[in-house]
């Protein structure tokens, strides 16, 4: 590729980062604002459409997330999951690794608040395997019909996600966090399936 062409792509990544960084805060003030008791039904919702879903009912271990600024609050589909006699996996961000680490984690195991304010296991819980996770959880403030997603800005699900080699990728957010595109840049990782409160997603291709 030219020199000319190469400063043309870079210009390109540069808008799309930006306008990324507009819709990361837009979407904040959205989710922000929606009333507690909305959350909590759309988030019943989501639960139950995860859980009617073929990929969830026959995964063993499934990697999942504490919600956090309004997320959606999944612990009916982890007390299903506990019910059931699955697993479930929850993220803690290793400072040293720089990358999430899995542990196993059960009702009333201890967690600690992350540097980022997120619950997390504590270190010492028992370490989830990623070849053993049959379907990963991923949160995000916005997401589109190719199954690309706006995250925090600390990329740790881009990274985690290529190291599942059998997971299905499931995204999950309200109906209102669908955009018509995501402006993704080349390390951004795309998800399989994306669960609303209103509609499933299958990603073509995918």
């Amino acid at each position: 590729m030219s020199e000319h062409g190469e400063g043309r792509d870079a210009w390109e990544d540069h808008i799309r980062q930006r306008v990324k960084e507009e819709l990361r805060r837009r979407m904040r003030a959205v989710r922000k604002g929606l009333p507690r008791a909305a959350r909590a039904e759309r988030s019943r919702r989501i639960a139950e459409r995860v859980s009617a879903l073929d990929a969830f009912a026959n995964a063993a271990t499934v990697a999942g997330f504490l919600a956090i600024k309004g997320e959606v609050n999944l612990a009916p589909l982890y007390e299903a999951l506990a019910a059931r006699g699955g697993r479930l996996a929850l993220p803690r961000v290793d400072l040293e690794e720089g990358a999430i680490v899995l542990h196993a984690h059960r009702a009333g195991d201890p967690l600690e608040e992350s540097g980022f304010g997120v619950p997390e296991p504590i270190a010492s819980a028992e370490r989830v395997a990623l070849d053993e996770v049959d379907l990963v959880l991923v949160p995000g403030l916005a997401f589109d019909p190719r199954g690309f997603r706006i995250g925090y800005g600390k990329g740790y699900y881009d990274q985690l996600l290529p190291t599942l080699p059998r997971a299905r990728r499931v995204a999950v957010g309200y109906d209102f966090q669908l955009v018509a595109e995501v402006p993704n840049l080349p390390h951004d990782e795309a998800v399989d399936l994306i669960v609303t409160d209103a509609r499933v997603i299958e990603v073509e291709g995918r």
